[in-house]
């Protein structure tokens, strides 16, 4: 988000022959990005701060040193600590719903940046998510519902996790010499790091927006993401976790405005770039933009699990192969550099291992490919 503006203006610049010269007054730090929702109840509140940066520089800029409070109507302070990166948090909240909040950040160079005051959003729990198993693989979808029909703008994110395996089991590994060469096989031992299970990681990377303003009832049920046909995802055991928020109208449009900007730019017939007017704004300069919209909600979530027994006929295949090699160091640089050793093929006298099998080392090491680690909230 804290490129989006110089994207803009880059994406315009690139479709004309003349020069464009930005009408945006140059900043020496940036713009301040604002990110995150303050959450009413549960799990901490969140919100990170940074400046814009030009397109071509993958440097993040975190606002450091910053003094963030939300300010209650009647003139009450509550504190978000710096805890990093740009990271301003607090601990659960149980805010009045009867008063109204704003946000009020000053930073380190005395600028101070001040949003407008906002109730606190009703946020009703997810009712359910759901999954369409068709042709096109796996769909997922969230279904909320308002019985009150006083929410009608939401927003959805998610964090995917799963599960996998490696395509054949470790079950030896190499003997080095001093050098480091590897010169024979030899069974893995219990201390010798677990390389077969391991956890993949994404996380939603779009605008997923929902209303039901123009519908009689607010009742949301609409598609969050697709699991293609043979994923790996779905190879043995994968969870999503849905975290919805509820947004005022001026809110929602802001989020639509940034959808717009940052997806549907690319063509003429796209919708073209549109000025981020949210609802904070520098008090110190007026005239200095502000990338943000101050809001406040109970933040929802509900966890989904998929074992791979549930989509039968899944179909994953890791593209794989194994090779025999002799277990004497000229057999092992011909055939298995690059590779890792898995099962033993020809055991001799004495349990000596004659020869053994070995595949590229992506296809034995699952670390390569995710974390050994396994997340505290996996079963």
């Amino acid at each position: 988000m804290n490129k989006l503006l110089v994207f803009a203006l880059v994406l315009i610049a690139a479709g004309c022959k003349e020069k464009f010269d930005s009408p945006a007054p140059p900043v020496v730090t940036g713009y301040l990005v604002v990110e995150g929702v303050i959450n009413n109840e549960g799990d901490a509140t969140n919100l990170r701060l940074s400046r814009t940066t030009n397109l071509n520089d993958n440097t993040n800029v975190y606002e450091k040193g910053a003094t963030v409070n939300v300010e209650t109507s009647t003139n009450n302070m509550i504190p978000l600590f710096e805890n990093g990166d740009g990271n301003y948090a607090t601990g659960s909240l149980h805010l009045d719903t009867t008063l109204k909040y704003r946000l009020v950040i000053k930073t380190s160079n005395n600028e101070e940046y001040v949003s407008d005051f906002v109730p606190v959003k009703s946020n009703p729990p997810i009712d359910t998510i759901s999954r369409v198993r068709d042709n096109d693989g796996v769909t997922l979808y969230i279904n909320t519902h308002d019985p009150q029909n006083n929410t009608h703008y939401y927003q959805w994110e998610f964090n995917e996790t799963w599960e996998f395996h490696s395509a054949f089991s470790a079950n030896l590994k190499y003997v080095r010499n001093n050098s480091g060469a590897n010169v024979s096989v030899a069974y893995r031992q219990p201390g010798d790091p677990q390389i077969s299970t391991c956890w993949q990681f994404n996380a939603s990377n779009t605008f997923l927006l929902g209303s039901t303003a123009k519908l009689s009832q607010d009742i949301v049920y609409l598609p969050l993401t697709n699991i293609p046909p043979a994923s790996w995802k779905l190879s043995v055991l994968y969870s999503i976790l849905v975290k919805q928020y509820a947004w005022s109208k001026e809110g929602f449009e802001f989020l639509e405005r940034m959808k717009k900007n940052t997806e549907s730019v690319g063509s003429v017939f796209d919708a073209q770039p549109s000025e981020l007017n949210g609802n904070i704004r520098c008090t110190t300069n007026p005239a200095q933009p502000v990338i943000g919209f101050f809001n406040i909600c109970t933040i929802r979530e509900k966890r989904l699990f998929i074992y791979n027994s549930e989509v039968p006929r899944w179909n994953y295949q890791s593209g794989c192969s194994e090779d025999v090699v002799e277990n004497n160091p000229d057999s092992i640089v011909k055939k298995a550099t690059g590779k890792l050793p898995t099962t033993p093929e020809v055991i001799g006298a004495f349990g000596f291992i004659v020869s053994f099998k070995a595949s590229t080392d992506i296809c034995v090491d699952c670390t390569l490919s995710g974390t050994n680690v396994k997340p505290n909230y996996w079963p």
